[in-house]
Formats: C-alpha cells, sequence, structure tokens
C-alpha cells in the first residue's frame, strides 16, 4: 500500500509539472496555440553605402582616413588599424569627403527635402559647377519585419533597404533645392526656366543620369 501511495503520488506530481509547462509554453486562446517569448530576429541588409572601409580625402587635411558612409545613420564612420579603433567622423560644414578609388564625393549641406522640411546632411556630389551644383541623396531605411503571433505565423527580420534617389540643385549661394523632373527644375532657374526646359528637350538629357546632369549644370550655369 505504501509502495501504492508513493507511485500515486510521484505520478501526480509529474503530470502537474509538465501540464503547467505545457500551458506557459503553449496556451490556447479561441482555439488556436499561442507561442510565447518569440524574439524579434536579427535585422537583414546593411546600413552602409559601402560595407568596406574605403580610403578617403576631406578637403580640410591632407591625410587619408578609411572610411564608410552610414546611409540610414548618415554620418561617416572612420576607421584606425592602428589605434584599432572605430569612430564617428565630426560634421563639418562645406567639408568634401572624396573616396579616393572610386571619386565619389560627399559634402556636408543644408538643403529642403521634399517636404520643404531644411536638413542639414550629407548628399553625393554630381556637379560641382562654381554656380549650378547639383546633389544626389543616397539614404537607407529599415523596414520594419514581424514577430510570429502564434504558431501558425512566422516570424520576419528587419530588412535595411536603398531608398530611391533623390535629386537637389544648388544656384548660387541660396540653399540647395529638391527637384523632381524638367519641370520642377527649370521652376528653379530664375527667369531662365524656358531656356532649359528646351535645353532638355534638345539634348533629350536623362534627369537621373550623373552625365546628363552634369551637362545640364553647365549650361545653366553658363546663362545665369
Amino acid at each position: 500500500m505504501k509502495r501504492l501511495n508513493l507511485f500515486c503520488t510521484a505520478f501526480f506530481g509529474i503530470a502537474s509539472f509538465v501540464a503547467n509547462a505545457q500551458v506557459n509554453q503553449t496556451p490556447v486562446h479561441g482555439g488556436q496555440i499561442y507561442v510565447q517569448g518569440e524574439k524579434a530576429l536579427a535585422a537583414t541588409g546593411t546600413m552602409f553605402a559601402n560595407d568596406k572601409y574605403m580610403p578617403a580625402k576631406l578637403s580640410n587635411n591632407d591625410k587619408t582616413v578609411l572610411l564608410r558612409y552610414n546611409a540610414y545613420s548618415d554620418y561617416f564612420e572612420m576607421s584606425s588599424p592602428e589605434e584599432q579603433t572605430i569612430k564617428g567622423l565630426p560634421k563639418m560644414d562645406g567639408v568634401t569627403v572624396t573616396f579616393i578609388n572610386t571619386g565619389e564625393a560627399y559634402r556636408l549641406e543644408n538643403y529642403k527635402n521634399e517636404k520643404g522640411e531644411s536638413v542639414n546632411g550629407y548628399l553625393s556630389i554630381i556637379s560641382d559647377n562654381p554656380k549650378v551644383k547639383i546633389f544626389k541623396s543616397e539614404r537607407i531605411f529599415l523596414q520594419p519585419g514581424t514577430i510570429a503571433n502564434n504558431s501558425y505565423q512566422t516570424s520576419k527580420a528587419a530588412v535595411y533597404k536603398k531608398k530611391s534617389a533623390e535629386y537637389y540643385v544648388k544656384i548660387g549661394n541660396a540653399e540647395a533645392v529638391f527637384f523632381d523632373g524638367k519641370k520642377d527644375f527649370a521652376k528653379l532657374v530664375p527667369g531662365k526656366g524656358k531656356e532649359v526646359l528646351e535645353y532638355i528637350k534638345t539634348n533629350k538629357l536623362d534627369l537621373e543620369n550623373p552625365t546628363d546632369l552634369q551637362k545640364l549644370a553647365e549650361y545653366t550655369g553658363s546663362i545665369l
């Protein structure tokens, strides 16, 4: 009889433990089994325009540094192998960052975005004409992921993705302004919009092509 009592006590103790564990891990609500403790998956993709550190020059310094551009947070990350450190490059208005291997150049500028908001950030230089400068904004955004709420769903990781390129023109010493297409650009050229539109049409310029934009900046600068 003692053995039977001990067996029953042990059996019900184990059964109770298993039942509690199952309830805690897979509770049932409305006929569905829910999974507790799911965590967000690590984001995929990259927040950098180029993951590799590349040799670059600053317009206010002759020293070569190793940089990569964080297009998600809009700053340059600097690597120092000698010191074994990585740190953010201090932001300095008007200073141009040029990558030696590719010739790509960025400058910290004040500009007005598509919404008309004033922004201070890095823009990629397409044309550095003295009278008409054209820039491109290279940004990355984070597409949110999802966390599974039940056993019938699958968690999805957030993804870093490139935004569509945005273009800006700076005429003289004015603030750089967003433009979207030839008509937008022409409106920003004081008193010469008609001539600019005619030039774009005659030369069949593509305002998303860097070479064509450089030609447009040269022409616009010549008539101002």
